[in-house]
């Protein structure tokens, strides 16, 4: 069974992996500097711990598209069907909400970090704006996947 290819999973799919390769580059440039510059080595931790948050949040929206979150399975498992797809429902539509929340929230951090030109504490040529925009793209691609999903199963229960 072929999948069709989705844009915007590709592409987080594809930043993820160069968030992966940035990070490990960035962690062995670290070790290196170690031995060099304090500063520098700092510098690139920093650049390290940037790239992983940013690819945890770039996991958001192919996450929820393949329903990857955790579920309390087992305990799912012992109810009837009807109380089973209810409780999917139920988890679909708090984690929905809650991504608008925590989007909505990212927002107002970006927004104000990106006001005061907040930076690293640590390497204060690191814009704190770049580490704030990582939850704002995240959770926005998992709000585009929660209503992709919400769309195709509102066709499905039609066409059914």
């Amino acid at each position: 069974m072929e999948q069709k290819k989705d844009f915007l999973d590709e592409l987080a799919q594809n930043l993820m992996l160069i968030m992966i390769v940035i990070a490990s580059v960035c962690t062995l440039l670290s070790v290196v500097f170690q031995f060099i510059s304090e500063d520098i080595k700092t510098l690139f931790m920093q650049f390290s711990y940037y790239a992983y948050g940013w690819m945890v949040f770039l996991a958001l929206g192919p996450a929820v598209k393949r329903a990857a979150f955790m579920r309390i399975d087992m305990v799912v498992g012992l109810y009837p069907e009807g109380i089973k797809n209810f409780l999917k429902i139920f988890c679909d539509a708090v984690l929905f909400i809650m991504m608008i929340l925590m989007c909505w929230f990212s927002i107002q951090n970006l927004l104000d970090a990106v006001s005061t030109g907040a930076v690293n504490a640590k390497t204060p040529i690191i814009p704190l704006a770049l580490a704030y925009a990582a939850p704002v793209i995240g959770y926005a691609l998992g709000v585009i996947a929660y209503v992709a999903r919400f769309t195709q199963a509102k066709k499905g229960g039609a066409e059914s």
